[in-house]
């Protein structure tokens, strides 16, 4: 990437280009290592049914994984009192919070929690779900009848 320089007569002019062009190359670099750092959604592989009733205390059965397009993955595990699922899907802060108002608007304000998982931001509604975002997507796992604290634990494995 080869900065613009714009000719300047003083020494102070000189500084800043050289201090635009290093902010350049951090923010590139930056990008780059957010990109390689977080995998697609689609590429994940559905933890294995051993691993989730090992942190659930659960009897589910081998999960079914269905995609879309390029932004989401859920896997299903029958089983249990309902079939659990864990998704993963491709997410910003801004519609990560925004999906946060919706449901406390649409179920009431009182009964969305926000937690922190592993550093990470999240909030559930205490009846066997859990959204947690990590870097570009939305972890959400339902699982009606399981506890917070294991769906944050199951969460914890897969960040």
């Amino acid at each position: 990437m080869n900065p613009v320089r714009v000719p300047e007569t003083s020494a102070t002019g000189c500084r800043r280009v050289g201090v635009a062009a290093v902010g350049v190359l951090v923010a590139a670099a930056t990008l780059v290592v957010s990109a390689v750092a977080a995998p697609s959604p689609r590429a994940r592989a559905c933890p294995s049914a051993a691993a989730v009733n090992k942190v659930l205390g659960t009897h589910l059965r081998t999960p079914v994984a269905t995609k879309y397009l390029t932004y989401a993955k859920t896997c299903t595990y029958p089983g249990g009192l309902g079939s659990t699922r864990i998704t993963f899907q491709t997410d910003t802060a801004k519609t990560f919070a925004a999906s946060e108002k919706a449901a406390a608007a649409g179920i009431g304000g009182k009964l969305i929690k926000k937690v922190t998982v592993a550093g990470h931001p999240g909030w559930t509604t205490n009846l066997g779900s859990l959204y947690v975002f990590d870097v570009n997507q939305t972890i959400k796992i339902l699982a009606p009848g399981i506890a917070t604290a294991r769906l944050e634990a199951l969460v914890k494995t897969l960040l």
